[in-house]
């Protein structure tokens, strides 16, 4: 035997022994991602996140598509005790109302808003991890949609105190709860 042919020998092993002990490595983390692309809540989120950004380009109708299809995903898998379900929520109503406004979508999206938002406060009361402030952008939204669109000042500012008192920083709120009560004095 040549040198050579002793090198080639020894290496030769060593190019299967690797491709044997990598290939099935790969093939589980193949694997794994896959199966994270299975789970519910991982497609949701994927959804959710897509729908995002066409709300940002304003491409509304669009966005409503998938945040529908994220909502109806995660009914039919049974997975409604998580936060993401309201969060889809939130941004159905929100599209909603901005549809509404900016490009004139019919009058019964503000009524489906409506319960979208008034479902997705009334799941998050219920939840233990929720930020304040999500919590308080749904009683804000719920405000504005039955005060721009209801004309319920009353059940308006019910939800716009309960806003603030959620998160005192929240501007907004203030803001619509101090011009409800500015409205009412002078009657």
């Amino acid at each position: 035997m040549y040198l050579g042919q002793k090198t080639l020998a020894l290496r030769m092993p060593r190019r299967v022994f690797c491709w044997v002990l990598f290939f099935p490595v790969t093939l589980l983390m193949f694997h794994i991602d896959t199966q994270a692309a299975d789970l519910p809540d991982v497609q949701a989120e994927n959804l959710l996140r897509v729908g995002r950004t066409l709300v940002e380009k304003r491409h509304y109708l669009e966005a409503l598509d998938l945040f529908e299809e994220a909502r109806d995903f995660l009914e039919s898998t049974g997975i409604k005790n998580t936060g993401l379900y309201p969060d889809i929520l939130f941004e159905l109503a929100q599209t909603k109302i901005r549809g509404r406004l900016h490009q004139n979508f019919p009058a019964n999206y503000v009524k489906s808003a409506l319960e979208d938002i008034q479902f997705a406060n009334r799941s998050r009361e219920r939840l233990a991890d929720v930020l304040p402030q999500k919590l308080a952008e749904g009683y804000y939204l719920e405000g504005f949609i039955q005060k721009k669109f209801f004309m319920r000042n009353d059940i308006a500012t019910s939800c716009f105190v309960k806003a603030v008192k959620i998160d005192p920083g929240f501007i907004a709120a203030k803001r619509e709860l101090s011009e409800l009560v500015a409205d009412e004095k002078p009657k």
